[in-house]
């Protein structure tokens, strides 16, 4: 692979490249990524690290506004147990039912 920057070596950049793939959720660009790093020899070890690296990433600002809205609002969100489905469809789905019988809704698109 070409190096596409100069000051950043091939592989340090597709190793910044993998990360912000996670970070961003991009499938599509994690999969390409991860299929030119390895075929330019890059480290199993070295792939991991960066993609533990782009998750910390993305989720540091989740876990900052659940510990702000735990201070500011008397929630355990950062206590919670993990979230199956939305909770938008969650409720939906019980007032649908509820009114109606029905199971059929519009969804909020989140899942």
């Amino acid at each position: 692979m070409k190096t596409l920057f100069k000051g950043l070596d091939t592989e340090t950049q597709l190793l910044v490249a993998l990360g912000s793939a996670v970070a961003s959720g991009c499938i599509p660009c994690l999969e390409n990524i991860t299929g030119i790093a390895r075929a330019e020899g890059i480290e199993e070890k070295k792939l991991k690290a960066a993609a533990i690296i782009g998750q910390f990433v993305k989720d540091q600002p989740a876990n900052n506004m659940k510990t702000t809205a735990d201070q500011l609002l008397g929630t355990h969100l950062q206590s919670a147990s993990v979230q199956i489905e939305c909770p938008v469809e969650s409720t939906e789905k019980q007032s649908t039912e509820e009114s109606d019988g029905s199971k059929s809704r519009e969804t909020c698109g989140c899942s």
